[in-house]
């Protein structure tokens, strides 16, 4: 095992190239365009609402209609793509970020694994990763049938379609195991120990997410619990204790806290909700199914050994922390009817201020250890310390005094200055990174003590911002009304030289004056502009990854099944899948026409049904192509058609919720007009007809 070494945050954003940042800019117009298009089409018919509908946050999969008074401003933002601009960008940091992917990320034959909880990197051969994910599966999971898979999803049809969402919501997706390196255990070097980690989650989990922080915020106001969500909670129920200086800090972290979680302690943890909060018998269906999970790795699946009916809460799940937070509220009641409001929780990790005896703290701590074992956990304790390192900060009994607090073996390492992302975050990093520090600071001199450290960090990653004490205000900020607003999230890239962000406001403004049809709801006020993220550093390593425990396929050397291969009519590539094709179509008077396509089948099959749709009457408006073709047909003209392949890219995966396919089409029918003269432009906002087999709805018999 070799440490890889980058003197930077992996978060840092290289320079993309331009055909990856277009297709960004496609796909994030094109869902600012369908989302659109729904608001315009329900102010414009207020007779049809779906107010009283809960969605849960799942959106439609549905094409929008048309709007006639949109057409205009469609066209201007297909034209804003089409006009985009691009710059040389010198940058020594952006040279190293690309040399860095070229030599240490994409050169390698090794995997590159990240430690647990620090930003440490190492590199491992692929058999050695292998066996040791294997080992970490078999110590707790068993294997299951392949159907278990297809039960899940039968039963969250069922869930779907009572509560009207299977035509929006997809069906599990196989996300494939992994594991991260615990660097910070003791003997690490002689005996690597890992972090085994389930991504596979259940979009049912988004319901009960839902559903469990209605139900946590209800109990945690009604009983008064000290759950805490931050470190801001932490330190404003550790300032308001009394008599610090005779008080003695038991701190306790519950020990494998997700995967320990069984299902009677969840049900005993809902039964206890339901006497402050109300929850039905379908709402306790959701949340339970919710917790049925299987681990997939290399085509198998895999159940929890200690688990009844698949019930495991991984890490990974939507619903993983608020079900933590349910548990917690559950203990700490426990808790509380015998020691008051002395302890809180956040997650795993416990905290209590005992003014008592030595004596009687260890026996409070011997209590603790039992009320958690009662409840199957197990927890490790440490009592009578005057000052702890609690999540992010240093408590400190003896004076009162807090700061913020980081691991000996980890340093902070930020975002550099000259890395690729939007300028406002570049701006603001290091006037969070102050304001936290003063936060996390009790007094001037402890802000002093600890900045430093943190100064130094902000130097090399580029910042010229001097570190100063913040004093505490008491002035709360004030609650902001809610509005209806539509976000546009164009990318940003330096190498960029339009002014993507002013053209769009200026058209916004242009298409929809104060006194148009639809001004009051597309304006300044209702549409707002903020650039998103291109790829970072980590994003090449988990690609680099992919790419190496990728299944070895079959050989796909054939490409072509036609009796004379001369008269293929892709030049021997007919069996070509998931693929963006052109149709070049000459006319004997020197007319030439072009056509972009895709398939996600062999282009053979899609070639059969474009003849089909040239040789049959009724099928002879399936294609803007086949169109064409008619018009020639009844013009009395010769016609030649020559068929290429532009690209091949993914289809839609439930994985990504992405379709390559689909943004190569688009980006081919915006930016290479040329390429494609028959396309109509609304082609550009109809549905992913690859996502449909995943929906629920469409997937699960």
């Amino acid at each position: 095992m070799e440490t890889i070494s980058f003197d930077y945050s992996t978060k840092n954003i290289n320079i993309p190239s331009q055909k990856d940042y277009m297709r960004s800019l496609i796909a994030a117009t094109e869902s600012l365009c369908r989302r659109i298009r729904w608001q315009a089409f329900f102010f414009l018919h207020p007779e049809i609402t779906t107010a009283n509908k809960e969605t849960y946050g799942f959106n439609s999969k549905k094409s929008p209609p048309s709007i006639l008074e949109l057409q205009s401003f469609e066209t201007q933002l297909f034209n804003l793509i089409r006009n985009v601009k691009f710059r040389h960008k010198h940058c020594e940091f952006q040279n190293t970020l690309r040399k860095d992917i070229q030599q240490k990320i994409q050169s390698t034959n090794k995997l590159i694994i990240s430690a647990d909880k620090t930003s440490h990197y190492y590199q491992l051969d692929t058999d050695k990763y292998i066996d040791m994910l294997r080992s970490s599966i078999t110590q707790c999971y068993k294997k299951v049938d392949n159907t278990e898979t297809d039960n899940i999803n039968s039963e969250a049809k069922s869930i779907a379609k009572a509560l009207e969402l299977d035509d929006r919501i997809n069906i599990t997706a196989k996300r494939e195991a992994y594991v991260t390196l615990k660097d910070h255990k003791a003997n690490f070097v002689n005996h690597p120990t890992c972090r085994l980690i389930n991504p596979t989650r259940s979009e049912i989990g988004k319901i009960s997410k839902i559903i469990l922080e209605r139900i946590n915020e209800k109990v945690v106001n009604t009983l008064k619990l000290n759950q805490w969500r931050n470190t801001s909670a932490v330190l404003k129920w550790f300032t308001g204790t009394d008599n610090k200086s005779q008080s003695a800090f038991i701190t306790f972290d519950v020990v494998e806290f997700y995967p320990s979680i069984k299902s009677n302690l969840l049900l005993k943890s809902l039964d206890f909700a339901s006497e402050y909060a109300t929850i039905t018998d379908e709402e306790r269906h959701i949340i339970m199914h919710s917790k049925k999970s299987i681990l997939h790795h290399s085509g198998e699946d895999w159940g929890k050994s200690s688990a009844d009916n698949l019930f495991d809460v991984t890490m990974g799940s939507h619903d993983g922390a608020e079900t933590c937070e349910l548990v917690g509220c559950f203990l700490l009641h426990l808790i509380k009817q015998k020691y008051g409001d002395k302890f809180g929780l956040y997650r795993d990790d416990g905290l209590g201020i005992i003014q008592d005896s030595p004596r009687n703290i260890e026996n409070i701590k011997k209590d603790l250890c039992s009320i958690f074992k009662q409840q199957g956990l197990k927890i490790t304790t440490e009592a009578n310390s005057k000052v702890v390192n609690f999540l992010d900060v240093t408590l400190n009994l003896t004076n009162g005094e807090y700061r913020p607090y980081i691991k000996p073996s980890d340093k902070p390492i930020y975002v550099h200055a000259r890395s690729n992302h939007p300028p406002c975050i570049l701006k603001n990093i290091p006037r969070a990174i102050n304001q936290r520090l003063s936060t996390l600071s009790s007094s001037k001199d402890c802000f002093q003590r600890i900045a430093p450290t943190y100064q130094q960090a902000l130097q090399q990653s580029g910042y010229d911002y001097k570190l100063s004490y913040l004093p505490k205000s008491d002035q709360t900020n004030k609650q902001k009304r809610k509005r209806n607003i539509i976000w546009y999230n164009p990318p940003y890239s330096m190498n960029v030289a339009s002014n993507i962000g002013k053209q769009f406001l200026n058209i916004l403004r242009t298409e929809f004056p104060p006194g148009h049809k639809l001004h009051k709801v597309f304006n300044a006020n209702t549409i707002k502009l903020s650039y998103r993220c291109m790829s970072n550093i980590k994003s090449h390593i988990n690609a680099h990854n992919k790419a190496l425990l990728l299944p070895t396929r079959g050989d796909n050397s054939r490409t072509c099944n036609c009796r004379n291969r001369a008269s293929c009519p892709m030049d021997g590539k007919c069996l070509t899948e998931n693929a963006v094709y052109q149709a070049t179509v000459t006319t004997n008077n020197g007319t030439e026409e072009t056509y972009v396509g895709l398939t996600q089948n062999t282009f053979k099959t899609r070639y059969t049904n474009h003849k089909a749709s040239f040789n049959h009457t009724s099928k002879r408006n399936a294609t803007e192509l086949s169109k064409y073709i008619w018009r020639l047909k009844d013009s009395g003209l010769d016609y030649n058609i020559k068929w290429s392949i532009l690209k091949t890219a993914r289809p839609y995966s439930p994985i990504t919720k992405r379709c390559e396919l689909c943004i190569w089409e688009k980006y081919y029918i915006i930016c290479k007009p040329q390429l494609a003269t028959l396309n109509k432009r609304n082609e550009i906002l109809s549905s992913c007809r690859h996502a449909n087999k995943f929906l629920l709805r469409n997937s699960v018999t």
